[in-house]
């Protein structure tokens, strides 16, 4: 058994160690032994399985998703976007990143796994301030951030898609013979 305090492990007790499966099963058996009278832990009865599963389900209070700010939190201030002091502006964009839902969604997002409990009128004030008075920084951050991955390289090619439109020979459920936004008809060849 092994015992973390103070953020240095150390060994409780060594139970044994094998190869043989016999022995294996043995020692585990007294690991039991040893951890139920040493810390007096009772071992839970799962005969009844439903009972125990809604017993425990019962008893959850929250769901934190931890995994969102370990893993998009890390890239968040890699990129330098830890910069701005704000914590909302943290929250929405890593909400934004692992669950890109409406606002108001994202009020339940915050509160259900991370307990952040935020009216949407709030969100929408932050964004008015964002773009206001953050939308400079972030841009900054963004291209600086952008200048460094690509070894001060940055080439763009812009596509305008608005006005596109497909002819077709034939017809079908998804296809239909109609009208482009510019106005030109789709006609059969």
């Amino acid at each position: 058994m092994i015992s973390k305090t103070s953020g240095k492990y150390k060994v409780i007790k060594t139970i044994g160690s094998s190869s043989d499966p016999d022995v294996i099963n043995n020692l585990v058996s007294q690991g039991h032994s040893w951890i139920n009278l040493k810390t007096g832990s009772q071992e839970l009865d799962f005969t009844d399985y439903n009972r125990q599963v809604f017993g425990i389900l019962d008893n959850i209070t929250e769901l934190n998703s931890v995994g969102v700010g370990l893993i998009l939190g890390k890239i968040f201030d890699e990129i330098g976007f830890n910069k701005i002091s704000d914590e909302m502006f943290k929250h929405l964009v890593l909400a934004r990143l692992a669950n890109p839902t409406s606002k108001l969604k994202t009020t339940d997002y915050l509160y259900k796994y991370h307990s952040i409990d935020v009216d949407v009128q709030v969100i929408y004030r932050y964004l008015d301030k964002l773009h206001k008075k953050q939308m400079k920084v972030v841009q900054k951050i963004s291209y600086e951030h952008t200048l460094k991955i690509l070894d001060n390289t940055i080439s763009i090619v812009f596509y305008d898609v608005t006005t596109m439109y497909f002819e077709i020979e034939q017809e079908d459920d998804l296809r239909k013979i109609g009208f482009s936004k510019d106005g030109k008809a789709t006609t059969h060849r």
